[in-house]
């Protein structure tokens, strides 16, 4: 099989994935209950914006700058840097036993940022960064995220407002296969650009896999440090980016495979911290739950 078959399995999977999350998620969004939480917690949920498009960025971009690890590379850390709206974020605040309305309000409202900011962000800081990078215009960077991120979310609130019983059978069986190909998207990479990964090891790719969701941990805590629930939401939203927009945007505008293993390695990586940190809190609250049951019983 040559290069350019594999890069075509690889694409398939990575816009099969996008795709097939958000018309699941799209199934699970309640509108009202989005916009009812945007309202009620607005203050929170402008500070997770500013922390996710403006002080984030801010430092890996600012990180990128200053560091002489390869351009391709550089590029990589803007395009995590800005697309944000975790797309596992309401399913690992389920997991840590957080506000999961909470979260899926902030996944909603970061999702409309990144359609937004990315377009009109994203080249910008890019040829600033690498100067030797050409401009794409806002339109050639929009457009596919608004058919292949915002579309599919948008339709599936429609079906669920029209269709609910179809919505809720649908979204188990859509999550199923964006979690596959997904699985298959990351495995088939890997394996066909290995060398690249090796050439990453050395240029400071996985130390930033590691910073990016520990500055996302200690960023969101502090928008939310006495509610629990809510900080836990703050938390697993702000330190998983979005990587759905990143794959959109490496396939449409910034092809360059070293771009694309240093989002993976951020993406990946974090996801796995982000699973393990909420499995934790999760057994951590199911232990306080059992203690309080325990002294009330007695």
């Amino acid at each position: 099989m040559n290069d350019s078959s594999v890069n075509t399995i690889i694409i398939a999977f990575g816009m099969l994935f996008v795709i097939a999350n958000a018309l699941a998620l799209g199934m699970r969004v309640h509108i009202g209950q989005v916009l009812a939480g945007f309202v009620k917690n607005w203050r929170l949920a402008v500070l997770v914006l500013v922390i996710n498009f403006v002080v984030l960025p801010a430092l890996i971009i600012g990180f990128a700058a200053l560091v002489d690890i390869p351009a391709d590379i550089k590029i990589g850390y803007c395009i995590v840097a800005l697309a944000a709206g975790a797309p596992f974020a309401p399913l690992l605040t389920r997991l840590a036993k957080g506000d999961t309305a909470m979260s899926t309000t902030l996944f909603v409202a970061l999702v409309v940022g990144t359609v937004i900011v990315v377009p009109l962000a994203l080249s910008p800081l890019v040829t600033l960064v690498v100067p030797s990078v050409p401009h794409v215009p806002s339109w050639d960077v929009a457009w596919p995220l608004l058919a292949f991120l915002a579309a599919p979310l948008a339709l599936g609130c429609v079906v669920r407002l029209r269709y609910p019983e179809l919505a809720k059978a649908a979204a188990k069986g859509l999550q199923l296969i964006s979690i596959a190909a997904l699985l298959l998207y990351v495995n088939v990479f890997i394996t066909a650009y290995w060398k690249l990964f090796e050439q990453a090891w050395g240029s400071g790719g996985y130390w930033a896999a590691f910073a990016v969701p520990i500055l996302g941990i200690l960023l969101g805590s502090l928008v939310a440090m006495r509610k629990r629930d809510t900080r836990h939401a703050s938390v697993i939203t702000t330190a998983q980016r979005s990587i759905s927009g990143a794959i959109i945007v490496t396939v449409f505008n910034y092809p360059q495979p070293l771009a694309n293993v240093s989002v993976t390695i951020i993406n990946t990586i974090g996801i796995l911290i982000l699973l393990v940190l909420s499995l934790e809190w999760g057994r951590a609250s199911r232990r306080s739950a059992a203690l309080v049951r325990r002294v009330t019983r007695s």
